[in-house]
C-alpha cells in the first residue's frame, strides 16, 4: 500500500514537472525565434529592398541549415501589395513517432510558422521591403519535449519507488511487523480458557514499550485480565444458580446427560426426581420475597443433606427442583423420596415465623421413561403434576399410561406444524342472529383440524398451539381466511368474528399484522371482530388496553369472549374498547342463580352500552328469556350450528339475500 502511495504521488509531482517543462520549452522556443529572425533581418531585408534573389537565397541556406526548420522564403513588396518571392529553399525531415506526432498536432502546432515583415528607413520615412516566412517542423519541438518528460518521468517514479520500498520496511519493521504479532497474540488468545492461570499476556516489543502500540498492547493485555475475572464469574453465574448456589437447569441437564452415558455403558438406572413446593407462592405473597429466598435457600440445603456425592440437585427456577440419583433398584429412589417429603413437611423457623411447607414429587427412570435429558426431565414434571392431583405431599412414578400420554402429544404437535402447509386447517362458521327481526347479523369463525381423515379435538391441538407456539402462525391464518371469504362475500358480507390467543396479543408485531392483512385483503376493517377472553385480558390489562385501543382506532370491533366466568368488573369493562360482551354458555343454560346473574350482565352492557352477545342458545325457553331480558345477539344450536363455508352460505347468508330481496319487493 505504502508502495502504490508513492507511486501515485510520484505520478502526481511527475505531471506538474511535465507541465513545467512543456512552459519552459514554449519560452525557449520563442527566445530562439526571436534569435533567428534578429540574425537573419538584415540581410534578408538588403535582398527584398534591391530585389536581389542570389542574396536572398544565401540568407535562406543559412535559416535552413538551423535544427527544426522545415522551409523558409523571402517575400519583396512590390505595387499594388503584390509581391516577389526572391527566395525559397526547404529540406526533408525525418519520419517521427507517432507519440511525437499526437504531441506536435496538440500542443505545438501553433508555433510552427512566422512571418517577420522586413521594413527600412528611408529619408525619416519606413518603407515596407518584404517578408521573411519560416516554417518550423513542430514534430522536432515535440520530439525534444517527449525525450525530456519520459526522462523526467522514468526518474521521479525511480525516486518514488525507492522511497515506497525504503517506507515500506521501516513501517513494516517499526509498525506493522509488532501489530501483527501482536493481533496474532490476541486472535490466539483461548477464550474458553480465560479464567486459567497459563494464558499467557501479549508479547510487548522492546523499541515500542513507551509509544502508542506499547499502550496498546498494555491496554490489551489489562482488559484481558479483567475479562478473566468476568469469564470466571459469567461461569459461574451460567452454570449455577444465584440465589442458592445450586447447579441451574442448563448444568443440570449436563450432568443428567453424563450420568446417562455411564448408565448406558453400566447397564444401570438414573432417576430423575421432579420436585415441586405446593405452598411457596403463599409464603411468597404474604410473607414478601425476601422471606420467600429465605425458603428457598433452606430447601436447597436441606435436599443437599440428603444425596450421595454421586447424585445431583439443581433448582430449576422458581419453586421447583431436580434430583439425580443413579441407581441400580428402585426401591432406592423411592427411599429417597420418602425422605425428601419427610424433611421438607417439617415445620420450619426463619425469622420467627413457623412454616409448613410440603412437596410433591414426580419420578422418572432412565431407561424405562426415556434415554434422554428433555424426555425424562418431561416426563418427571408430568408425573409430579400427577402427585399434585392427588394431594400435597405426594410422590408419583411415570406411568406407561403418562407416557402413551406424552408419545400421543408430541405426535399432535409434530403434525399440526404441517397442518397450515398441508391445508388441513379448515374454517367452520356459526351465525349470530340480531334479536330485531331474528336477522344474521354476524357469525363467528370457529377453528377445526382435519388431520388424516379425522377431525382432531378443537381444544386439544389449541393447547398444544399455544405451548409449542404455533398459535401466532394459526392465528394469523385464520385472520387470512376470514378476510378472503368476507371479499368473497362481496356486498352480502355480515362481520366474521376471530378468537385470539394471549400470545398473539402479547405480541409487539400483532396489530401491524392485522392492519397490514387487513389491508392486502382490501376489505374494511369493520367487518372483523376480535374476541378474547377475561383471563386473557387481566394476564396483562395495561398491554391489553394498548393494543385493543390501537385495533379500535383502526375500525375493528373488540367483543369480550366467556364474560362472567373471569374477572368480570366495571372497572375495566370502562377502561377497554369494547363493542360487545359474549355471556358464556353456563349463564345462559345454568340454575336461577345464573338467569339472575344473565340479566345483571344484560342490564350491565345496556348502562355502558355495549352490546350482550348470548352464546349456547338451545332451547326455545332459552331464547325467550334472552329476548326478554334484552339480550342484543343470540348464538347457539338452536339458530344454528357451525358449519362448512358453503354450507352456510346457502343455509344462512342465501336465505338473508332472499329475505331482503322479499322486503324490497313487498315495500313496492
Amino acid at each position: 500500500m505504502l508502495l502504490v502511495s508513492s507511486l501515485v504521488i510520484g505520478l502526481a509531482l511527475s505531471a506538474v514537472q511535465i507541465y513545467l517543462l512543456y512552459e519552459q520549452q514554449q519560452q525557449e522556443i520563442e527566445t530562439n525565434h526571436a534569435i533567428l529572425i534578429n540574425l537573419s533581418k538584415g540581410g534578408a531585408t538588403n535582398a527584398a529592398w534591391s530585389l536581389d534573389s542570389r542574396l536572398a537565397n544565401e540568407v535562406l541556406l543559412g535559416i535552413i541549415e538551423q535544427p527544426g526548420i522545415e522551409a523558409a522564403e523571402i517575400r519583396a513588396s512590390l505595387r499594388n501589395d503584390e509581391f516577389q518571392i526572391l527566395g525559397q529553399q526547404q529540406q526533408q525531415m525525418p519520419t517521427y513517432d507517432w507519440l511525437s506526432e499526437w504531441v506536435a498536432a496538440e500542443y505545438f502546432e501553433q508555433s510552427a510558422q512566422i512571418s517577420q515583415t522586413l521594413t527600412i528607413r528611408n529619408q525619416q520615412q519606413v518603407q515596407d521591403a518584404g517578408s521573411l516566412v519560416i516554417r518550423f517542423d513542430p514534430r522536432y519541438e515535440a520530439r525534444k519535449f517527449v525525450i525530456t518528460a519520459a526522462t523526467a518521468l522514468l526518474i521521479s517514479l525511480l525516486e518514488a519507488s525507492l522511497i515506497g520500498l525504503v517506507l515500506f520496511f521501516l513501517v513494516q519493521w517499526f509498525i506493522t511487523s509488532p501489530i501483527s504479532r501482536a493481533a496474532t497474540s490476541i486472535a490466539n488468545v483461548d477464550t474458553d480458557d480465560l479464567h486459567g492461570d497459563d494464558q499467557e499476556p501479549i508479547p510487548l516489543p522492546g523499541m515500542h514499550q513507551h509509544d502508542e502500540l506499547g499502550q496498546l498492547i498494555t491496554h490489551t493485555n489489562q482488559l484481558l485480565d479483567r475479562l478473566k475475572i468476568s469469564h470466571s464469574r459469567l461461569k459461574h453465574l451460567a452454570t449455577k444458580d444465584p440465589l442458592t448456589g445450586l447447579a441451574n437447569r442448563i448444568l443440570i441437564k449436563d450432568f443428567l446427560a453424563n450420568m446417562i452415558a455411564n448408565a448406558q455403558r453400566s447397564s444401570s438406572m438414573v432417576a430423575v426426581i421432579f420436585i415441586d413446593l405446593d405452598r411457596f407462592k403463599y409464603v411468597n405473597d404474604t410473607l414478601g420475597h425476601n422471606m420467600g429466598d429465605k425458603l428457598l435457600k433452606y430447601v436447597s440445603i436441606t435436599l443437599l443433606r440428603q444425596i450421595r456425592d454421586q447424585d445431583a440437585v439443581g433448582r430449576l427456577g422458581g419453586d421447583e427442583f431436580l434430583l439425580l440419583m443413579p441407581t441400580k433398584a428402585v426401591t432406592d429412589v423411592i427411599n429417597l423420596a420418602e425422605r425428601v417429603l419427610q424433611v421438607l413437611t417439617k415445620t420450619i423457623t426463619i425469622d420467627g415465623y413457623d412454616l409448613q411447607v410440603n412437596a410433591s414429587l414426580g419420578i422418572a427412570l432412565y431407561p424405562n421413561d426415556g434415554e434422554d435429558a428433555d424426555t425424562l426431565m418431561r416426563c418427571a414434571d408430568l408425573a409430579m403434576y400427577k402427585a399434585k392431583e392427588h394431594k400435597s405431599s405426594q410422590w408419583h412414578l411415570f406411568s406407561e399410561e403418562m407416557k402413551l400420554k406424552v408419545e400421543e402429544s408430541l405426535a399432535l404437535e409434530t403434525a399440526l406444524a404441517g397442518a397450515i402447509k398441508h391445508n388441513e386447517l379448515e374454517l367452520y362458521l356459526q351465525p349470530q342472529f340480531a334479536v330485531g327481526g331474528m336477522r344474521l347479523a354476524a357469525c363467528e369463525a370457529l377453528l377445526r383440524w382435519q388431520n388424516n381423515g379425522e377431525y382432531i379435538d378443537t381444544q386439544k391441538f389449541i393447547e398444544v398451539a399455544e405451548l409449542t407456539g404455533l398459535i401466532g402462525d394459526i392465528g394469523q391464518w385464520v385472520l387470512e381466511e376470514a378476510c378472503r371469504i368476507i371479499k368473497h362475500w362481496g356486498e352480502q358480507a355480515v362481520p366474521i368474528s376471530v378468537n385470539v390467543s394471549g400470545q398473539q396479543l402479547a405480541d409487539e408485531g400483532f396489530v401491524e399484522d392485522v392492519i397490514a392483512t387487513v389491508k392486502n385483503a382490501a376489505i374494511d376493517p369493520r367487518m372483523i371482530e376480535f374476541e378474547i377472553t377475561e383471563t386473557m385480558l387481566m394476564q396483562n390489562l395495561e398491554q391489553s388496553h394498548q393494543r385493543l385501543t390501537e385495533l379500535r382506532e383502526q375500525g375493528f370491533r373488540i367483543s369480550i369472549d366467556d364474560f362472567g366466568t373471569g374477572y368480570s368488573s366495571l372497572s375495566y369493562l370502562t377502561q377497554l374498547p369494547i363493542d360487545a360482551l359474549k355471556i358464556d354458555r353456563s349463564f345462559v343454560s345454568g340454575s336461577q342463580q345464573s338467569a339472575i346473574v344473565l340479566e345483571t350482565i344484560i342490564a350491565l352492557g345496556k348502562a355502558l352500552g355495549i352490546h350482550v352477545v348470548a352464546e349456547g342458545v338451545e332451547t326455545e325457553q332459552q331464547k325467550g328469556a334472552l329476548i326478554e331480558s334484552g339480550c342484543d345477539v343470540l348464538q347457539g344450536y338452536l339458530l344454528g350450528r357451525p358449519l362448512p363455508l358453503a354450507k352456510f352460505e346457502t343455509d344462512f347468508l342465501a336465505q338473508q339475500e332472499q329475505t331482503v330481496q322479499d322486503i324490497k319487493k313487498a315495500s313496492l
